[in-house]
């Protein structure tokens, strides 16, 4: 059984390039005041779905689709069902995306080990100190050890050969300023394929109310986190924003 809060049966923008059935997992041990899916944060939200019928879901849509992709939530709080859920996935023949706030390393290195997971997009939320990370993710007792866990997660995957895409969501008075990215992006750089710089958007299920009432940041000062990241050496650097969707920053 999964415990989940809903399924998009088809998207393109969850996994640029590819057409992908999205699966949100229910419950977070986060709190980040620009959750999207707030209503997904605790454990018993959403509702429980059995492996079998995710499986006659996914028929349904197959010959639509290049790919499945996991969110959240956070799926790595539900370790057994995703692994049977992603051994699935593996005899559809679809290609699968693991969305995740990276708390358990463990469970992505068993997932990778099998050869389950294609793509790992892990959400690199603050510079990898207990301080950024304990205050980015509402939950200060828990900062150095997520920073550890995240930290891990991503240099598992790099080292296991998962395609990593490493994301920071760009939101006001959170993580919106220029010397936040710079030291996340001598972070990654050389431990991911490519780094996302995603525009807050208040539209969503937003778990800070005072956040909600702020405005996103535009397409201007996002170009301009960017190309701090870009100087910084990661190579392959986009940004994302509700205006213009994806495009490559140089």
């Amino acid at each position: 059984m999964l415990r989940i809060g809903g399924i998009t049966d088809t998207s393109t923008v969850d996994w640029y390039g590819n057409v992908s059935l999205v699966v949100f997992f229910a419950g977070c041990n986060f709190r980040c005041p620009y959750c999207q899916n707030s209503s997904l944060i605790p454990a018993d939200s959403g509702s429980e779905m059995r492996i079998g019928a995710l499986h006659r879901r996914i028929d349904f849509s197959a010959a639509l689709l290049d790919a499945v992709v996991f969110t959240g939530g956070e799926p790595l709080l539900q370790p057994e069902s995703l692994l049977k859920a992603a051994q699935m996935i593996e005899g559809t023949g679809l290609k699968l995306m693991l969305n995740t706030n990276g708390c358990r390393p463990d469970v992505v290195e068993r997932l990778i080990e099998k050869g389950l997971v294609d793509r790992v997009a892990l959400d690199v939320k603050a510079p990898f100190t207990a301080e950024d990370y304990g205050t980015v993710i509402g939950v200060t007792g828990l900062g150095a050890q997520m920073a550890k866990n995240v930290e891990r997660t991503l240099d598992t995957s790099h080292d296991l050969g998962a395609e990593v895409e490493a994301r920071t969501t760009v939101a006001p008075t959170v993580s919106d300023e220029p010397e936040f990215i710079r030291r996340i992006a001598s972070s990654v750089r050389n431990r991911c394929d490519v780094y996302y710089l995603q525009q807050y958007d208040n539209m969503g299920d937003i778990l800070s109310p005072a956040l909600k009432a702020m405005r996103p940041p535009d397409r201007e000062s996002m170009m301009s986190l960017a190309r701090i990241a870009v100087e910084e050496g990661v190579n392959d650097v986009y940004i994302k924003t509700r205006e213009h969707g994806l495009e490559r920053v140089v």
